[in-house]
């Protein structure tokens, strides 16, 4: 029954990312959150500047943090799933923003508290451009921050979906999202204190030296490409008919033709 009780939490429906940005929000403003919210800063903000088009979004569930602070980008703006600063309020399911419209899209934990993270994600490739690019950033189950989430239910960021950046290339794959590197952070102890977070310097720079998977988080870059196919004319008007001919499927079909010619 205990067993049973601790795995529970992952089959209920979670609150909608309205109800959801507030709690977590507010668990940003932590010492682990900020701990963590420092890293995600410096690791994504070199990664949108260097990246260009015309128009930018980004979505967090912390809408007072500007990830784009730094981008060349001059046309920037915040949506947010609830009230905050500078941000306007959407429903990231059915996003009121036209199709092949945007250059960047950046989702910060979107994903992670999103009841349907699978719309979300289409709705953020629907209105990306053809060669634009999506920067997602995301919890990683497989860390030690993952496995308190696991584990515990008390802390507004333990309730949420548990995402492998893996399954979510796979969902990329599908939405003509090609994923390129995967960069990631934060690989100390889940701890709120922040002297024994300081004391746990040496995971983080063994962790970022090393390039190890168990990243508390991840940020995956991913450029949309959409395969256009060319119309070949025939002229069916001509004399001389176009010539349909059999073309061998496989060598093996092939050394079997010419076997039997000789």
């Amino acid at each position: 029954m205990e067993r049973r009780a601790l795995f529970s939490r992952r089959r209920e429906e979670l609150p909608s990312l309205g109800q959801a940005t507030p709690a977590v929000a507010d668990w940003f403003s932590s010492g682990l959150g900020q701990e963590i919210l420092s890293q995600q800063l410096a690791l994504a903000q070199p990664v949108v500047e260097r990246l260009f088009g015309y128009h930018l979004m980004q979505a967090s569930v912390v809408p007072q943090v500007d990830f784009a602070a730094c981008s060349r980008i001059n046309h920037r703006f915040r949506l947010s799933a609830s009230m905050g600063e500078g941000a306007a309020v959407v429903e990231f399911e059915q996003l009121p923003l036209p199709s092949e419209s945007i250059d960047v899209v950046l989702l910060h934990h979107m994903l992670d508290f999103a009841p349907h993270p699978h719309q979300v994600l289409r709705e953020a490739a629907r209105v990306l451009i053809p060669g634009g690019h999506l920067v997602l950033i995301g919890f990683n189950p497989f860390s030690l921050l993952g496995l308190s989430r696991l584990f515990r239910s008390a802390s507004p960021y333990q309730r949420g979906n548990q995402l492998r950046a893996a399954r979510l290339a796979d969902w990329m794959h599908l939405l003509d999202l090609q994923a390129g590197t995967v960069e990631r952070g934060f690989f100390r102890l889940p701890i709120q204190h922040r002297e024994l977070l300081a004391k746990t310097a040496w995971m983080e720079r063994l962790g970022s030296r090393w390039h190890l998977p168990w990243g508390g988080f991840y940020i995956i870059v991913a450029r949309k490409e959409v395969v256009h196919m060319r119309t070949i004319k025939i002229n069916w008007s001509g004399e001389k008919r176009p010539a349909l001919t059999a073309v061998s499927s496989a060598p093996r079909v092939a050394a079997r033709g010419r076997h039997r010619r000789d």
